[in-house]
């Protein structure tokens, strides 16, 4: 292990390969919805354009996860373009492969790697980005040190991240502060939201152009998210021993309670940060 490598940190995402399927099924299902819920999709589509890609670009996802934006990719760079995803958790890249099958993406490949050391090029790419990766894995300055190197000099790295503390409906705000709390004891780096333009800016990309969302919901059904968040999501924290049994089981028969009244509500931020590698 090299001196930069004794650096690197994760949460528990570094460790999915050795857990259980069934959590890291239930992990994959979050991302999936994830993925399509509106704030989120329209943040991710913004990111795309603020990286300037177009049909034909070169363009790489660290930490793609279940290969969720794929769709959107490839709509965006066309069937002419390249398209590289990196994960180090092999069930997701089983379903990135499968979508990119399903979606007859042969311009679409999906290979074990950790974002912090890519096995790409230096310059192979005209774009890189990453999403939701930055709360889960660090240093920031290796994960975005790598998308800069593979990206080629006068293209576009970003990021995109959310904020994991919800404004949440409850008659039980003790409970919404122990399970805002569960987030901040579990993720890598609470705090990459916020702090996205500076860790651009810090990996060396000029004109760098950030941009806020509002994720919210009115209903526990408004979105699979939702649900699969804030309620079926909550067994897992306990069994990680992150939040206790009867706080859960309190809060998730609060949130229900306030959603058959029609009093449910929640929200969360999401950034995204794009910046460009200078030398052109």
């Amino acid at each position: 292990m090299t001196s930069t490598q004794q650096e690197w940190r994760s949460d528990f995402f570094g460790g999915l390969n050795q857990m259980p399927p069934e959590p890291v099924g239930l992990i994959a299902q979050v991302l999936e919805a994830m993925a399509t819920e509106p704030a989120f999709h329209t943040a991710r589509r913004a990111l795309f354009r603020d990286l300037g890609l177009g049909p034909g670009s070169r363009v790489l996802e660290g930490g793609c996860g279940t290969g969720a934006a794929l769709p959107d990719l490839l709509e965006t760079v066309g069937a002419s373009g390249r398209i590289v995803g990196t994960d180090v958790t092999e069930a997701f890249l089983a379903q990135a492969r499968e979508r990119a099958g399903r979606l007859g993406a042969k311009n679409a490949e999906y290979l074990s790697a950790d974002v912090r050391a890519l096995p790409q090029e230096d310059g192979a790419f005209d774009a890189a980005f990453c999403d939701k990766v930055l709360l889960h894995v660090g240093p920031p300055r290796a994960v975005l040190g790598e998308l800069v190197r593979v990206t080629r000099p006068g293209g576009r790295v970003g990021a995109l991240e959310w904020q994991p503390h919800f404004t949440l409906s409850t008659t039980r705000p003790e409970l919404e502060a122990k399970f805002n709390g569960v987030f901040r004891a579990a993720v890598c780096d609470f705090q990459a939201c916020p702090n996205l333009g500076r860790y651009l800016r810090e990996a060396g990309l000029r004109d760098v152009v950030t941009r806020a969302y509002l994720a919210h919901a009115h209903s526990l059904d408004e979105h699979p998210f939702w649900r699969r968040f804030l309620v079926d999501h909550v067994p897992l924290f306990v069994h990680a021993g992150l939040l206790a049994e009867e706080d859960g089981q309190a809060l998730v028969r609060d949130l229900e309670d306030l959603d058959r009244k029609g009093a449910f509500f929640a929200s969360f931020v999401i950034r995204t940060a794009v910046g460009t590698r200078p030398g052109e």
